[in-house]
């Protein structure tokens, strides 16, 4: 954030990666702050929550929610072009894959794991979503 001195972050509130707390904890946001510009939700189920809430209470300030998380509906309204939601991000499960694997070869090879390990997300934009959109997924 050092690179953006202009963005003010207004609270940060743990909602359970639950639709129904993250919908309550919206309420509170849009009760307390008269313009909002973004929310972060940190993860789509959460996100549908805040959508909900803004919905509601049909504020028009807001004008990205970012979740995160790749669900099926949520990279659709990227596809869709949805007002909000601009992109999404996928936590594929290849991400499983790829942590066994980086194990295995670490164990194979008698080595030491680091103490952390970062496996990139995908950023899903309307110009990528088709790739990660699936429809018959339940999620």
């Amino acid at each position: 954030m050092k690179g953006y001195p202009n963005i003010k972050i207004l609270d940060a509130k743990y909602a359970n990666w639950n639709r129904d707390d993250a919908f309550k904890t919206m309420q509170d946001y849009l009760t307390r702050f008269k313009h909002i510009d973004a929310v972060w939700a940190a993860d789509d189920d959460m996100a549908v929550g805040v959508l909900k809430a803004i919905e509601q209470a049909k504020r028009t300030d807001i004008k990205i929610v970012f979740g995160g998380a790749g669900s099926k509906g949520m990279v659709k309204m990227v596809m869709d072009g949805a007002s909000m939601i601009k992109a999404d991000v996928s936590y594929s499960p290849k991400f499983i894959y790829d942590a066994i694997k980086l194990t295995a070869e670490a164990r194979l090879k008698s080595e030491k794991l680091p103490a952390t390990t970062i496996i990139p997300s995908v950023l899903v934009t309307k110009e990528n979503a088709q790739q990660f959109h699936f429809p018959d997924s339940p999620f």
